[in-house]
């Protein structure tokens, strides 16, 4: 006959009960130690580390275009990384000013980078997000203008060189682009801030790197 345990209050506990907490116990104090483990923390710390200083070099690159950063963009691409938008593919050295080029074209521009997904592998890492971009053709809202905004994804490569976080190569998929009429910032709404035209000596830009 199994003999039953009463070792406090009126509970019963069984023999193999006791073995069942015993082992969750154990798992629990393994857990706990290395959760407190110096090395395992460190491991943990530096990867979060790297994947902020990954989402740093996307955000880089937006405000690099939305304020004509041509400093900016430098720290957003290696020199030799294999970009491909389609239409232009080659090497970042060549894209750079032809992408700053196009920026310029427009009054007003805005990038939009979301939902960043990240896997490491030592001194690389595979990195996808979602855009959205708008641009318009004047500076201001009157007349309005054409707003045209277009959504897709950045498939990227980054590479740790130096200690350096960059993106080694990118592709941009589109997925639809759309055009509406913006609304003039006049009457009560000429109250609001507007940013007027924008570059890196916009009294309000901080590079913010």
């Amino acid at each position: 006959m199994t003999k039953l345990y009463k070792p406090c209050g009126t509970t019963i506990f069984h023999p193999q009960e006791i073995a069942i907490r015993f082992h969750r116990w154990e798992m629990r104090m393994l857990d706990a130690s290395i959760e407190f483990c110096p090395e395992i923390i460190e491991s943990r710390l530096k990867h979060l580390e790297d994947k902020d200083s990954i989402i740093s070099v996307m955000n880089r690159y937006s405000r690099a275009l939305d304020w004509l950063d041509d400093r900016l963009i430098e720290d957003v691409f290696f020199d030799d990384a294999q970009i491909d938008y389609g239409f232009f593919k080659g090497k970042a050295s060549e894209f750079r000013p032809i992408l700053m080029e196009v920026e310029r074209t427009s009054g007003r521009r805005w990038h939009f980078t979301a939902q960043v997904s990240i896997e490491l592998d030592g001194d690389v890492a595979h990195a996808s997000a979602y855009n959205l971009s708008m641009a318009a053709d004047t500076v201001g809202s009157t007349p309005p203008a054409a707003l045209g905004s277009f959504f897709g994804y950045y498939v990227d490569r980054f590479e740790r060189r130096d200690g350096v976080w960059n993106i080694a190569a990118r592709r941009h998929l589109l997925i639809a682009g759309t055009q509406w009429q913006e609304i003039e910032i006049t009457g009560p709404l000429a109250a609001l801030n507007t940013i007027g035209a924008t570059s890196s000596d916009h009294p309000h830009y901080r590079r913010m790197a």
